[in-house]
């Protein structure tokens, strides 16, 4: 049996593979990038600020979550929370136009990562409530006044339409977001309009005073907030800016489909590898 055995040819083994050698400008390369996921927190906020606003947004947020939550923290601080909003509203007897302050948001980031789940708000002073209200069917929202901190400001040239009244609430939105079909038409390069870049909504409520009465005896209404996709903010904040954004009339979190059950945040999150490090 063992003689049987030494007659059979033996399967010849590849020699193992020797690995390649890392050039100097590899290793160093290598060294840098140990050296950069050592750097702290701080460190990577003052580099992340000197990003431009679209490389800040698209490329550098969605690379880890700290790049997410810094870069998130960088647009709510300084741009939404030192930017106010006028809006401008009218009755038959006189034209209103009332300011509105950001509210400082729960959290910088959200449950599920994506920053179109998060919506930009301004409220109205409680005072202010009081100075100005209308009856139902009896006025009209015009328009949202942008005003930032390096004192450009902005404007829609889109018509707001009540889009939902219901309740004690009504809801003012751009004509354009209320019928997809007739969306998916105008948005063209032709025909785009910057107005439909953000999906503002103006929310008018009605007096706390009448929200204990029935619902046969409504009360006035009054302006209370305003909100926006923090997304498609900041490709408005930039486009009042003149900075530049490539596809800027794309509109994020707007989708064609009507079989579609949530619109998408248009932000790609890359996926980890298991051969790639731990970089969160």
């Amino acid at each position: 049996m063992s003689l049987f055995c030494c007659c059979i040819p033996r399967v010849q083994q590849k020699p193992p593979r020797l690995k390649r050698k890392p050039s100097p400008s590899e290793e160093l390369e290598m060294q840098i990038i140990r050296k950069c996921r050592e750097l702290p927190r701080e460190v990577w906020a003052n580099i992340l600020k000197l990003l431009p606003l679209n490389v800040l947004w698209k490329s550098a947020r969605p690379t880890c979550y700290m790049w997410n939550k810094i870069a998130l923290e960088i647009v709510w601080n300084n741009l939404v929370m030192s930017t106010v909003v006028d809006v401008l509203w009218h009755t038959n007897e006189k034209k209103v136009r009332q300011r509105l302050y950001p509210v400082p948001p729960k959290t910088y980031v959200p449950p599920d990562l994506t920053p179109f789940s998060a919506l930009a708000r301004w409220n109205l002073p409680n005072f202010e409530k009081e100075l100005n209200s209308t009856d139902r069917q009896r006025y009209c929202c015009d328009g949202v006044l942008l005003l930032l901190p390096s004192g450009k400001s902005w404007q829609n040239a889109a018509t707001f339409i009540l889009r939902k009244s219901s309740g004690r609430r009504d809801l003012w939105e751009f004509e354009q977001f209320t019928n997809r079909d007739r969306a998916a038409a105008d948005l063209t390069e032709e025909l785009f309009d910057p107005s439909w870049i953000a999906k503002w909504i103006v929310t008018f409520k009605e007096d706390q005073d009448h929200s204990s009465s029935s619902s046969s005896t409504r009360g006035s209404l009054h302006l209370d907030h305003v909100t926006v996709p923090i997304s498609q903010f900041v490709k408005l904040f930039a486009l009042t800016e003149d900075e530049y954004w490539p596809n800027i009339s794309k509109l994020d979190g707007f989708g064609k489909k009507k079989n579609k059950s949530r619109p998408s945040s248009g932000i790609i999150t890359p996926s980890r590898r298991r051969s790639e490090p731990n970089i969160y």
